[in-house]
């Protein structure tokens, strides 16, 4: 029965074998997931049976965990390995690049590993079938038969199967037929040509992509990478240094902050050997694609969300003068060292071009809804995030902080997951890991203080990973649950919360608790919040909190409160204006809340929607929708 089974789930892509959720493992086999992230979360919650590991390349480290298993290197792996271990890949942009890993070790395809592709990457179901011919069907008539001066648009390849790929083929297609140019896609996050999806592949032929861009260094460019990652490392000993780094005249440091936050964990010790191996990947990225965009004639750069990885291909392109749009969720024009919230940095000048009547209604409008946030209702919560916390939490019957004389802080982590530029400069080095080391350091200086870290609500399992190294580093700090109601914590004596930019700073003060951020953020612009402005500022603030003013004005709040939530229009050009149905609009971890999964059942959804009509419209929107992208600008207020 068992052999069966084999027979009718395994499937074969060149010499690689693939299983999906109904393939049935042997009692006595012990299952290792390689990978830690998404797709090794959805494998294991599918399989849920004899998993002893996850094996990663990069995550891995003593005491590091993810749904209560360790995380392993592949060496501790293959130096442990039994003739009953079965390995399943279960990280779609790497899973090729793996398997090659896995077979230069000597395990065999289909007896020691599998690649699950419960996602259809490797083998098409019939929507996908469907769907690229539908795709074929409707752009090929796009198709640009003579390329002027060897032009090119660079658009992103999602190695998954995901709406933006309808988004870039609208947009490739707009500025291929404006430049008489081909259409080439890049691999997000540094992923191998060989790694990407074949099927994937098929849908954006079929849109009219002729090219992906493969990440390989010649000769030249391996010497000029060499040396160049010899002279940084000699001098990056911290997060300081990290942020200088300049290449070909380019500052590069923040983007390759914000790169290794979003994906890496972060460590205590910068000389660390994986901090070495973390600059060669960024600078070959960098040599790479400076020399690749410089020899080509690119007309324009199409970008996934145009942060981390995709800021090295933003950067060179502003660099030389190509225009650079995200695409992938968010829709706006690049600049440098990109940040989504610059607005906020001009809402103060907003606030005074509202009329008064307007004025009066909008503090009016956020007395109303701050109360009944502050009540427990979540309705006014983004509805694309995961944080529904309630502030109507059930105060716990015992105290959750020491019962004692200290005055009590408590910090407010962000999620690592996040890009951790959202605002713009950040005291602390752009980089939310130095900020909680230097907090750490600061806990070590104060023993008239109580230091505590309360869990975000929407930590993910790296998050976790880090919070706990910071609180055994810097064992002055106890870890809290986030389930504690702000009013208990408020009623057992915290008098201050810290965050770098993050949304306690339009919460906590509403019910007497200061806020200190740590750099930009949304609240710079108004007294409701503490805001000090160098390193140097925050820490006499912190070590004089005794001595330190309340900003006091909950009239600021109101205002900020209404401007954020009633009067400004963050998406003058908006993702949704490509879709009709609500649910094809929506990203992972919207999905996710919903229960529901990205794939391909979407396409279908799509296809049930699409008319001629509307994408006579849209074609014929595009121009518009570019010429509104290239002049927007942070400080002006567009009203929703």
């Amino acid at each position: 029965m068992l052999r069966e089974c084999f027979i009718k789930i395994v499937m074969k892509y060149e010499e690689t074998l693939l299983i999906d959720d109904t393939f049935v493992f042997p009692d006595e086999q012990t299952i290792y997931i390689f990978g830690a992230g998404v797709d090794a979360e959805t494998a294991y919650k599918k399989i849920n049976k004899n998993v002893a590991a996850f094996i990663d390349n990069y995550r891995h480290g003593e005491g590091f965990k993810f749904y209560g298993k360790p995380i392993i290197s592949f060496d501790t792996y293959i130096n442990n390995r039994t003739n009953h271990d079965l390995i399943i890949i279960a990280t779609y942009r790497f899973s090729r690049e793996i398997s090659e890993q896995l077979n230069r070790a000597g395990l065999i395809a289909g007896k020691d590993y599998y690649i699950w592709d419960e996602q259809y990457l490797y083998h098409e179901d019939d929507a996908t079938e469907k769907f690229i011919h539908f795709m074929e069907k409707l752009w090929s008539p796009y198709q640009i038969k003579k390329i002027k001066d060897d032009a090119r648009v660079l658009i992103p390849f999602e190695n998954r199967h995901d709406t933006a790929a309808i988004v870039y083929a609208y947009c490739g297609n707009f500025f291929a037929k404006k430049f008489n140019a081909r259409i080439e896609a890049y691999l997000r996050y540094g992923i191998s040509e060989k790694d990407g999806s074949p099927v994937i592949k098929k849908i954006y032929r079929a849109f009219n992509v002729n090219n992906w861009v493969d990440f390989i260094l010649n000769e030249d460019q391996n010497r000029e990478a060499d040396e160049l990652i010899e002279n940084l490392w000699k001098k990056l000993y911290s997060w300081e240094d990290w942020k200088k780094i300049h290449i070909y005249n380019i500052h590069f440091g923040t983007t390759i902050i914000r790169h290794f936050l979003r994906v890496y964990i972060p460590t205590f010790d910068l000389r660390e050997k994986k901090m070495y191996d973390f600059l060669k990947l960024a600078v070959r990225t960098i040599v790479f694609w400076y020399h690749y965009i410089n020899a080509n004639n690119f007309k324009v750069v199409l970008l996934g969300d145009g942060t981390n990885w995709d800021g090295y291909i933003r950067d060179i392109a502003i660099d030389k003068g190509i225009p650079a749009y995200a695409l992938s969720y968010v829709v706006r024009k690049l600049n440098y060292d990109f940040a989504m919230g610059e607005p906020y940095l001009y809402f103060d000048k907003m606030w005074g071009q509202l009329s008064q009547e307007e004025q009066n209604y909008g503090i009016q409008w956020a007395k109303e809804k701050i109360n009944r946030r502050l009540e427990g209702d979540v309705s006014e919560v983004d509805p694309s995030s995961k944080n529904k916390y309630s502030f109507n939490v059930p105060m716990k019957e015992s105290r959750v902080l020491d019962e004692n004389d200290k005055l009590k802080i408590v910090i407010f982590p962000h999620i690592f997951e996040e890009d951790s530029y959202y605002i713009g400069e950040q005291i602390f080095d752009d980089n939310y890991f130095s900020w909680l080391c230097h907090l750490g350091e600061l806990s070590e200086k104060t023993p008239s203080y109580d230091w505590y870290l309360k869990i975000h609500p929407c930590a993910s399992r790296r998050d976790y990973i880090i919070y706990d190294m910071i609180v055994r580093k810097y064992p002055k700090i106890k870890c809290i649950k986030t389930e504690i109601s702000p009013f208990q914590l408020k009623k057992e004596g915290v008098k201050f919360a810290l965050t770098v930019c993050g949304t306690i700073g339009q919460e906590y003060p509403a019910i007497g608790i200061q806020v200190i951020n740590a750099g930009l953020n949304p609240y710079i612009c108004f007294s409701f919040t503490h805001n000090p402005r160098s390193k140097k500022e925050f820490d006499d603030m912190i070590m004089n909190l005794d001595k330190l003013d309340e900003p006091g004005n909950i009239e600021e709040l109101y205002k900020f409160y209404a401007i954020n939530h009633l009067f400004y229009n963050w998406k003058v050009v908006d993702f949704k204006s490509f879709f009709d149905a609500e649910e094809l609009t929506k990203s992972y971890d919207e999905l996710e809340i919903e229960g529901k999964e990205i794939g391909t059942w979407r396409y279908t959804r799509y296809m049930d929607s699409w008319n001629d009509e509307k994408h006579r419209l849209l074609i014929k929107s595009l121009s518009e929708m570019f010429c509104t992208l290239d002049s927007w600008r942070p400080d002006i207020l567009y009203r929703k």
